[in-house]
């Protein structure tokens, strides 16, 4: 059988993280997912609402332009760019319109780090000094020292100042985005930090750092013997092909770049323009990408998937496990998301509960936070777009958690369309498998839904 020949073969090639098509006679090709198949809602509207919000926003002069972006299963729904990019020279937002992301960049630092420790190069319980040794001597108000481990820092409980001493602070993208600060370098940065004073007992209370970032990305110089950027490029952005995610864009994206603008007292101005001509040397772990959001969906989808790929299942559940002080390890975790916000207007989430992503992309910040309604307002919007069954999504609606079992022969060739012969050849040669653990829905007409957790005992 054709079928059995190309399964041997493939089990031979030892490439059993996917599976086979069946040979069945009822279609000419089975298609298979390593994923959900497209949600619905893509096309039955009930984004509207959501991407409405957005585009009515920037028609009433709320933002000056946006990108927004729904994903389900690593697949994009829907995702549309609104607006200008650059008011002055009349240049629009474009789905792939580079924008400063802020502190989205604070995951992808961590979770450069996290691969570190699932190489058993880093530990969580690790103390800073043992890799920095500035901050031995680093001491609180009271003159006391106390040892800050890397989940302390993850996890914004380290008592490091909130930003670096040689950055000031101001409203509204947390200090200037200047060509003085993107020409600083991470050690020199770093060293600052170590002779600033702790603010509090470490662990003891949650006060958001981006020092502490800084801290973090240097110690994943000095564990790997590679430039923070690099490491992260090589271990992060090239696996999952986010090959248009730079910390210091190339002079021939200059034009893609969008600026920022503010809004104080009702006047408009811009806080942040690319400068091509400058060498960017800080490439800021608390907040230096560039991006845009069909880039940052392979990002997010690791942590719904957990299939071990770039992380290991271990380090996602890490990273997505509250923290003492509420936060996980670089997201927010609020309502059951992971999340994250730059102070640029970025907002990036994933939802492990109906395997959405969603991603709103503006370059705005308001001083009466309409900026902020709106990211909140999209949220939620598309949170009500999934938040109740679609009619005619398979399974039915009469299905237990979320699945349906088929026992009876007819009805498996009634409802799935499918051979049951065939399909418990699937399923013994499933469970067969010494490899990976699987969980295969027959949805209908051929097509299957195939869940990979990872290998046994990850």
């Amino acid at each position: 059988m054709e079928c059995a020949r190309l399964a041997g073969a493939f089990i031979r090639s030892g490439k059993r993280a996917l599976l086979l098509a069946l040979c069945l006679p009822i279609v000419s090709a089975i298609n298979f997912a390593a994923g959900a198949e497209q949600h619905p809602a893509a096309n039955d509207g009930r984004l509207d609402a959501a991407f409405r919000l957005v585009h009515e926003a920037v028609e009433k002069g709320e933002v000056p332009g946006a990108i927004a972006l729904v994903a389900r299963d690593g697949k994009i729904l829907r995702q549309e760019a609104y607006g200008l990019r650059d008011i002055e020279n009349q240049l629009p937002f474009t789905t792939n319109t580079l924008c400063w992301i802020a502190s989205i960049t604070k995951p992808v630092t961590v979770a450069a780090a996290m691969t570190l420790v699932d190489m058993g190069e880093l530990s969580l319980g690790d103390s800073v000094e043992k890799y920095l040794p500035e901050f031995r001597e680093q001491k609180d108000t009271n003159g006391a020292h106390h040892v800050i481990t890397i989940r302390q820092v993850m996890s914004h409980t380290s008592g490091l100042v909130p930003n670096p001493p040689t950055r000031r602070s101001g409203w509204p993208i947390g200090g200037p985005l200047d060509d003085f600060w993107l020409q600083q370098n991470l050690p020199d940065i770093v060293q600052t930090i170590a002779r600033s004073q702790l603010r509090f007992k470490p662990g003891s209370k949650f006060e958001y750092s981006n020092s502490a970032l800084f801290v973090l990305g240097r110690i994943i110089e000095i564990v790997s013997g590679k430039p923070y950027a690099t490491y992260v490029k090589e271990k992060i952005f090239e696996p999952l092909g986010m090959n248009d995610t730079y910390y210091a864009p190339p002079t021939t994206e200059a034009r893609r770049i969008a600026k920022i603008y503010a809004r104080r007292d009702g006047k408009r101005e811009t806080i942040f323009q690319f400068n091509p001509e400058i060498k960017v040397t800080n490439t800021a772990p608390d907040g230096g990408l560039f991006s845009y959001p069909a880039q940052l969906v392979p990002f997010l989808q690791l942590f719904l998937d957990k299939r071990g790929r770039v992380l290991s299942r271990s380090a996602v559940t890490e990273m997505l496990t509250p923290q003492p002080q509420g936060w996980g390890l670089g997201w927010s975790l609020p309502e059951g998301l992971f999340l994250h916000e730059g102070s640029s207007g970025t907002l990036a989430w994933g939802d492990p509960k109906t395997g959405v992503i969603g991603i709103l992309f503006l370059q705005f910040r308001d001083r009466n936070e309409s900026d902020v309604r709106l990211r909140n307002n999209f949220r939620q919007a598309v949170h009500d777009a999934f938040a109740h069954p679609i009619e005619g999504y398979f399974p039915p609606p009469e299905s237990q958690g979320g699945g349906r079992k088929l026992d009876k022969p007819e009805n498996v060739r009634r409802l799935a369309g499918m051979d049951p012969q065939k399909l418990g050849e699937l399923k013994q040669w499933l469970l067969d498998s010494d490899e990976l653990d699987f969980a295969a829905v027959v949805i209908r007409h051929g097509h299957i839904l195939v869940h990979r957790f990872g290998r046994r005992g990850d």
